[in-house]
């Protein structure tokens, strides 16, 4: 946290490692929170890019950014206030301290654009009460590995969840008012979350056990998403935060949509999300009791359309369901315990590389004259999600063409309806 253009997406995107928040010279450029996780040391975490605090005055807008820094700060387990180290401390760097203070939560001063600080009077960080004081640079990333190391002390080692083999944690995900907490309810077979017309009635994360067939699928409710920018005040903006969160408890993410609604970007974020975690991950479109003048090429077209819209994960299932009718809602329990197995499915080595060494004398990976990548030698080395290392002179020449190739030959032998499988590329031991 801290005020407008003392450059904390700058350093978000150093320290994500991506070009995620957008940057500009001018100040406010950031209205809503990014959000990106990385590892330090061991330690996982999800870093939060506020929008830049200062006083609002009746501006609606600038109080709900504010809010929305209030609120983040609550959540979060560290703060990082930001300042510019080529200026005096303002109001708003103070105002940004005592916010941080006020938490009680541990804080780290980043006293950022070290680079780029003439020599001048300014005046001492310490005035901001806040310790450790780390001097950073965004742009040529100078620091920010102290400041990792600062921000991962005070951030306690995950601990392992209990193993439970068989509990299937699904987490229900999904824009405002697509009827989420309804087909929880139509899950559990009886009124377990608030239901209401109003969208955003969920705010937080609410579970429940539901057993089936002797196996125990633990449901998370989420609160809804929405497209950035569309945003209402209140706390239900701050739910992708938790979402986030309920993503990584999860073994499955269900992305729930609106029949009565095309699917929009806002659905394939989520789902990027899921994929992105290693998740499994279901496609649910909901309400379809709702769709008028339906007729038999009705269900066809919806599927074209999703099928091309979330072609990044065509091994997805996709489910058409009624929460208030009940309609497929079984299905959904199916689905889970399948694909809960498929994700701890093993392929013994010799398999493997005999596939591999099928597929490549169909298709050999491309390279340039004196350099071609060749695969020596393929091994799984995890699972949730099934995850592969491929051993192969070049690797960093296999186009990721190639590893759509390799990944769908692995589906269509092996079956991986359901779940992201990852590929690792490694080069020859020595």
């Amino acid at each position: 946290i801290g005020r407008p253009n003392v450059g904390k997406s700058s350093l978000f995107n150093r320290l994500v490692g991506v070009r995620q928040a957008i940057t500009h010279e001018t100040a406010g450029t950031t209205r809503d929170a990014n959000y990106g996780s990385l590892t330090w040391n061991g330690k996982h975490f999800i870093l939060a890019d506020t929008a830049g605090l200062y006083k609002a005055d009746n501006d609606t807008l600038e109080m709900a950014v504010q809010e929305q820094i209030t609120e983040i700060a609550n959540l979060a387990d560290v703060l990082v206030v930001v300042i510019d180290a080529g200026v005096m401390i303002t109001k708003e760097d103070q105002l940004a301290a005592r916010l941080a203070r006020k938490t009680g939560k541990p804080m780290v001063l980043a006293v950022n654009k070290i680079d780029t600080a003439q020599a001048g009077p300014v005046d001492p960080p310490e005035q901001l009460g806040i310790d450790p004081i780390v001097q950073t640079s965004a742009v040529h990333g100078r620091g920010t590995g102290d400041l990792l190391d600062a921000i991962a002390e005070h951030l306690a080692a995950v601990p392992e969840p209990p193993f439970e083999a068989d509990v299937v944690t699904l987490a229900l995900l999904g824009r405002p008012n697509v009827g989420k907490s309804s087909l929880l309810n139509a899950m559990a077979g009886k009124q377990q979350a608030i239901v209401s017309e109003r969208a955003g009635t969920t705010r937080d994360i609410g579970s429940i056990d539901i057993t089936y067939h002797g196996k125990t699928i633990r449901i998370l409710d989420t609160a809804g998403l929405r497209r950035r920018g569309k945003i209402e005040q209140g706390i239900e903006k701050y739910s992708s935060l938790r979402t986030l969160a309920a993503i990584a408890r999860a073994d499955i993410g269900v992305l729930v949509m609106d029949a009565t609604e095309p699917s929009v970007a806002g659905d394939q974020h989520i789902a990027g999300a899921v994929v992105d975690a290693g998740k499994g991950l279901i496609l649910v479109t909901n309400k379809w009791d709702a769709v008028q003048d339906k007729d038999d090429k009705t269900q066809v077209r919806f599927t074209r359309k999703l099928i091309s819209d979330f072609a990044f994960a065509h091994w997805a299932p996709l489910v058409y369901t009624s929460a208030t009718q009940g309609l497929n809602v079984t299905q959904l329990f199916k689905l889970t315990q399948e694909i809960a197995l498929i994700r701890t499915k093993t392929v013994p080595t010799g398999e493997l590389n005999r596939l591999m060494e099928k597929m490549i004398a169909k298709q050999a990976p491309a390279g340039l004259k004196n350099r071609q990548p060749k695969i020596k030698y393929a091994t799984q080395t995890g699972t949730k999600p099934p995850t592969f290392t491929l051993f192969s002179s070049y690797p960093e020449m296999v186009h990721f063409s190639y590893t759509r190739y390799l990944e769908n030959g692995l589906r269509e032998a092996f079956g991986f309806d359901g779940t992201p499988i990852k590929l690792e590329f490694r080069g020859k031991q020595k």
